[in-house]
């Protein structure tokens, strides 16, 4: 399928050397496509693209007075704008082996967890998720979005060609789904990890979350995709992973995983340390880097879904436990001191119980945790994450996460309607002082959860950026403590 927008520049005699929706990268010969965002509105940089050289413009709106350039109004503007990367960039995901992973959580930890086993395998593997975007184990940039918007997407994608990946594996979320950021990438195999409250604010209805999370499966079940071995891989543990079985069963080829059901790969015999957890799939021991039963499942769905793309079993077994760990997912910090410090990106009610449950049966002391939530998010879950900290761990510290442009104090008082049965927790709105209030009170054997950020570095307070790392804060503790 040709773009509109691109014939229309050859129409109009352009030739053009880029695209972009940041008016400050425009170059001349440059496609600016004005996106209205939740915060910013691109149609206000028009302007400053023309000064900058852009030869053409897509917009949602009616084109401004006097536009000095050819301009181009769209009736749907993030579809225009996946059709023109997928042309521009030379339908680089048509030639690509493409794994996508979604559902609430797990995404990034099988991305890790695939992207180690096909590495072990002796495979070149491009990798796009929350944490970063890597080729061969490169680190090409942080990650903006969990997956790329569509023009910055196809551009890697034409970089992981170039540079002859065998596998992509990439998270794919929710979002990316609805604003169509995915569209012309035909999956070979689409793994589902669960589906949890999340991202309501966005979605409205829960309903309307699994049917965005649908869209990864119809693309692979599509008569279209031209993938020889379309494959579905999915937690039957969970009841919209039974769903969406039954929804796809006779249209592609199903594998299912699970610690509870039948299924074709099912993990029994686990045992959990605060270093690693030991377990067998379908018989055979493995081991991975990762704590808890959760971690289980990832390894479960990455097993899977390289299985299915030819890997030996050796190399299944050889790359789970090759992976040292996954940024901000129960990254443990460690010194001299006699006491245990993680952080973790739990920033649900689900996430935060899990990480708790994990630690729970090695507490030889107190449980203290650090958490908050972010701001212009859903409200929903934050009585329940509340409620949550203080049944679970002894103390709690109730700190700022990312307040974005919200009041930090309705942040904190839909969190307080959960707690309102507790007294073990205080309130420090400085996440750093926080974080040095919960080392300085841990003894020996405690154990101290710092919750929500995981492997970010920054922190958003009002529309500013501030670079922040829950790691870096725990670290300079321990330095100050002589611990390391």
């Amino acid at each position: 399928m040709s773009s509109f927008v691109l014939e229309k520049a050859r129409q109009a005699g352009l030739h053009i050397v880029g695209l972009t929706f940041r008016a400050q990268d425009v170059q001349p010969g440059f496609v600016f496509f004005a996106l209205k965002g939740a915060n910013v509105d691109g149609n206000s940089f028009i302007a400053q693209a023309v000064q900058n050289g852009a030869v053409l413009i897509v917009s949602a709106q009616n084109a401004p007075e006097n536009c000095p350039v050819a301009f181009y109004r769209s009736a749907d503007i993030d579809k225009d704008m996946a059709d023109a990367a997928y042309e521009f960039y030379g339908r680089p995901s048509d030639d690509l082996c493409m794994i996508g992973v979604t559902g609430t959580k797990g995404k990034t930890s099988i991305a890790y967890l695939l992207e180690s086993i096909f590495t072990a395998s002796g495979q070149k593997v491009g990798a796009l998720g929350t944490v970063n975007y890597r080729i061969g184990g490169r680190k090409i940039c942080d990650a903006p979005n969990t997956t790329p918007a569509a023009l910055p997407l196809f551009k890697l994608l034409a970089q992981m060609k170039k540079e002859n990946c065998q596998k992509v594996v990439m998270e794919v979320s929710s979002h990316a789904l609805e604003l169509q950021r995915v569209r012309h990438i035909w999956y070979d195999t689409a793994i589902f990890t669960n589906l949890q409250r999340d991202h309501l604010d966005f979605h409205q209805t829960f309903e309307n979350y699994f049917q965005a999370k649908c869209k990864l499966f119809e693309n692979l079940a599509d008569p279209q995709n031209p993938k020889p071995t379309k494959t579905a891989v999915i937690n039957v543990d969970d009841e919209y992973g039974q769903r969406l079985a039954e929804m796809l069963k006779g249209r592609v080829n199903i594998i299912t995983f699970a610690q509870k059901n039948s299924a074709d790969f099912r993990a029994t015999n686990i045992r959990e340390f605060l270093t690693h957890t030991e377990f067998e799939i379908n018989g055979t021991p493995a081991r991975i880097n990762l704590l808890g039963r959760h971690n289980v499942y990832n390894a479960l769905a990455a097993w899977a879904a390289a299985a299915a793309n030819g890997i030996s079993q050796a190399d299944l077994v050889r790359g789970l436990a090759a992976l040292p760990g996954v940024p901000g997912r129960m990254e443990r910090i460690s010194g001299k001191q006699a006491f245990f410090a993680f952080v973790d990106f739990a920033y649900t009610n689900e996430s935060l119980e899990r990480a708790l449950a994990t630690v729970k049966p090695f507490a030889k002391g107190k449980i203290l945790l650090v958490f908050g939530c972010g701001g212009q998010r859903d409200r929903t879950k934050r009585p329940l994450m509340g409620h949550t900290a203080c049944a679970q761990a002894d103390r709690v510290f109730l700190t700022n996460d990312n307040p974005r442009c919200e009041d930090p104090k309705q942040i904190f008082n839909d969190i307080l309607a959960g707690m309102k049965e507790y007294t073990n927790y205080e309130i420090i709105p400085d996440r750093a002082e926080a974080i040095r209030q919960a080392l300085s009170q841990a003894q020996k054997n405690d154990i101290v959860i710092v919750a929500g950020k995981g492997h970010e570095n920054y922190q958003l307070v009002g529309t500013e950026k501030k670079h922040f790392s829950d790691q870096e804060e725990i670290f300079r503790f321990l330095q100050e403590k002589k611990y390391v």
